[in-house]
Protein backbone atom coordinates (compact mmCIF):
# COMPACT_ATOMS: atom_id res chain seq x y z
CA UNK A 1 0.00 0.00 0.00
CA UNK A 2 1.26 3.71 -1.13
CA UNK A 3 0.51 7.27 0.19
CA UNK A 4 0.53 9.87 -3.35
CA UNK A 5 0.54 13.28 -3.53
CA UNK A 6 -1.45 14.42 -6.40
CA UNK A 7 -1.15 16.80 -9.09
CA UNK A 8 -3.27 19.16 -7.04
CA UNK A 9 -0.89 18.95 -4.22
CA UNK A 10 -3.14 16.85 -1.65
CA UNK A 11 -2.06 13.39 -0.18
CA UNK A 12 -4.19 10.49 -1.35
CA UNK A 13 -4.17 6.79 -0.02
CA UNK A 14 -3.49 4.19 1.29
CA UNK A 15 -3.86 2.98 -2.47
CA UNK A 16 -2.78 -0.06 -3.84
CA UNK A 17 -0.06 -0.54 -6.12
CA UNK A 18 -2.26 -1.88 -8.76
CA UNK A 19 -4.14 1.19 -8.14
CA UNK A 20 -1.03 3.26 -9.14
CA UNK A 21 0.11 1.08 -12.12
CA UNK A 22 -4.13 1.93 -13.62
CA UNK A 23 -3.51 5.54 -13.00
CA UNK A 24 0.39 5.51 -14.70
CA UNK A 25 -1.54 4.08 -17.61
CA UNK A 26 -4.16 6.77 -17.59
CA UNK A 27 -2.00 9.37 -17.37
CA UNK A 28 -3.35 10.34 -13.92
CA UNK A 29 0.19 9.56 -12.01
CA UNK A 30 3.50 9.73 -13.18
CA UNK A 31 7.61 8.96 -12.99
CA UNK A 32 7.93 11.94 -11.07
CA UNK A 33 4.51 11.64 -8.99
CA UNK A 34 5.83 11.68 -4.97
CA UNK A 35 4.90 8.26 -3.24
CA UNK A 36 5.20 7.07 0.14
CA UNK A 37 5.27 2.89 0.85
CA UNK A 38 3.44 2.05 4.26
CA UNK A 39 5.49 2.21 6.70
CA UNK A 40 8.53 4.50 5.40
CA UNK A 41 8.81 8.19 6.13
CA UNK A 42 10.48 9.05 2.97
CA UNK A 43 8.43 10.36 0.21
CA UNK A 44 10.25 9.47 -3.71
CA UNK A 45 8.96 9.75 -7.02
CA UNK A 46 7.18 6.63 -8.17
CA UNK A 47 10.02 5.74 -10.82
CA UNK A 48 12.28 5.10 -8.32
CA UNK A 49 10.20 2.07 -6.64
CA UNK A 50 11.16 -1.12 -8.30
CA UNK A 51 7.47 -2.39 -8.74
CA UNK A 52 6.61 0.84 -11.12
CA UNK A 53 9.85 1.79 -12.80
CA UNK A 54 9.08 -0.45 -15.61
CA UNK A 55 5.37 1.21 -15.93
CA UNK A 56 5.74 4.51 -15.06
CA UNK A 57 5.89 6.70 -18.19
CA UNK A 58 8.67 9.06 -17.83
CA UNK A 59 7.26 12.71 -18.07
CA UNK A 60 8.62 16.16 -18.93
CA UNK A 61 9.44 18.14 -16.56
CA UNK A 62 10.75 21.23 -16.94
CA UNK A 63 14.78 21.78 -15.79
CA UNK A 64 14.78 23.51 -12.61
CA UNK A 65 16.04 27.21 -13.24
CA UNK A 66 19.58 27.44 -11.73
CA UNK A 67 20.57 30.31 -9.42
CA UNK A 68 21.96 33.48 -11.38
CA UNK A 69 25.58 33.64 -9.53
CA UNK A 70 25.76 36.70 -7.32
CA UNK A 71 22.16 37.83 -7.60
CA UNK A 72 20.82 38.93 -4.92
CA UNK A 73 17.47 40.37 -4.34
CA UNK A 74 17.28 44.49 -4.37
CA UNK A 75 16.66 45.77 -0.91
CA UNK A 76 13.82 48.72 -0.41
CA UNK A 77 16.01 51.91 -0.12
CA UNK A 78 13.47 54.84 -0.62
CA UNK A 79 15.02 57.43 -3.05
CA UNK A 80 12.90 60.64 -0.82
CA UNK A 81 12.68 62.10 -4.88
CA UNK A 82 9.38 63.40 -4.76
CA UNK A 83 9.14 64.79 -1.44
CA UNK A 84 12.63 66.38 -2.42
CA UNK A 85 11.01 68.04 -5.96
CA UNK A 86 8.02 68.84 -3.87
CA UNK A 87 10.05 70.86 -1.02
CA UNK A 88 12.15 72.50 -3.96
CA UNK A 89 9.38 73.87 -5.62
CA UNK A 90 6.76 74.66 -2.46
CA UNK A 91 9.28 75.37 0.41
CA UNK A 92 13.17 75.79 -0.40
CA UNK A 93 14.84 76.20 -3.42
CA UNK A 94 18.42 75.93 -1.85
CA UNK A 95 18.15 72.59 0.34
CA UNK A 96 15.42 71.33 -1.81
CA UNK A 97 18.17 70.91 -4.61
CA UNK A 98 20.56 69.01 -2.20
CA UNK A 99 17.92 66.59 -1.55
CA UNK A 100 17.18 66.34 -5.24
CA UNK A 101 20.94 65.42 -5.45
CA UNK A 102 20.93 62.03 -3.14
CA UNK A 103 17.83 61.44 -3.99
CA UNK A 104 18.81 61.20 -7.30
CA UNK A 105 21.79 59.00 -6.40
CA UNK A 106 19.82 56.07 -4.31
CA UNK A 107 18.61 54.70 -7.50
CA UNK A 108 22.58 54.15 -9.28
CA UNK A 109 24.01 52.97 -6.37
CA UNK A 110 21.75 50.51 -5.78
CA UNK A 111 22.18 49.58 -9.66
CA UNK A 112 25.76 48.86 -9.14
CA UNK A 113 25.26 46.71 -6.06
CA UNK A 114 26.09 49.48 -3.51
CA UNK A 115 23.55 49.32 -0.86
CA UNK A 116 25.36 50.80 1.73
CA UNK A 117 25.34 53.74 -0.03
CA UNK A 118 22.41 53.47 -1.35
CA UNK A 119 21.22 54.02 2.32
CA UNK A 120 23.62 56.76 3.02
CA UNK A 121 22.27 58.75 0.01
CA UNK A 122 18.27 57.78 1.40
CA UNK A 123 19.51 58.77 4.66
CA UNK A 124 21.18 62.32 3.76
CA UNK A 125 18.12 63.18 0.87
CA UNK A 126 15.30 62.63 3.75
CA UNK A 127 17.23 64.96 6.31
CA UNK A 128 17.61 67.72 2.94
CA UNK A 129 14.04 66.98 2.47
CA UNK A 130 12.81 68.25 5.75
CA UNK A 131 15.44 70.84 6.02
CA UNK A 132 13.77 72.37 3.15
CA UNK A 133 10.62 71.59 3.77
CA UNK A 134 10.88 73.01 7.95
CA UNK A 135 12.43 76.20 6.32
CA UNK A 136 9.76 76.91 4.37
CA UNK A 137 7.67 76.54 6.65
CA UNK A 138 9.34 78.67 9.48
CA UNK A 139 9.68 81.70 6.54
CA UNK A 140 6.45 81.40 5.40
CA UNK A 141 5.22 81.71 8.80
CA UNK A 142 7.53 84.59 9.39
CA UNK A 143 6.42 86.00 5.91
CA UNK A 144 2.68 85.86 7.34
CA UNK A 145 2.97 87.07 10.61
CA UNK A 146 5.39 90.43 9.03
CA UNK A 147 2.43 90.71 6.43
CA UNK A 148 -0.41 91.05 8.54
CA UNK A 149 1.29 92.91 11.40
CA UNK A 150 2.27 95.64 8.66
CA UNK A 151 -1.07 95.34 7.24
CA UNK A 152 -2.53 95.88 11.10
CA UNK A 153 -0.97 98.75 11.55
CA UNK A 154 -2.55 100.70 8.49
CA UNK A 155 -5.66 99.76 9.74
CA UNK A 156 -7.53 102.52 11.46
CA UNK A 157 -10.28 101.21 13.27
Amino acid sequence: MFKIIGADGKQYGPVSAEQIRQWLAEGRARAETLAQAEGSADWKPLGQFPEFAATAPAGVAPPPTPPVAGYQPRPNVPTYLVPAILSTIFCCIPFGIVAIVFAAQVGSKLHAGDVAGAQRASAKARIWFWAAFLTGLILSTLWLLLASHRAMRFHRW
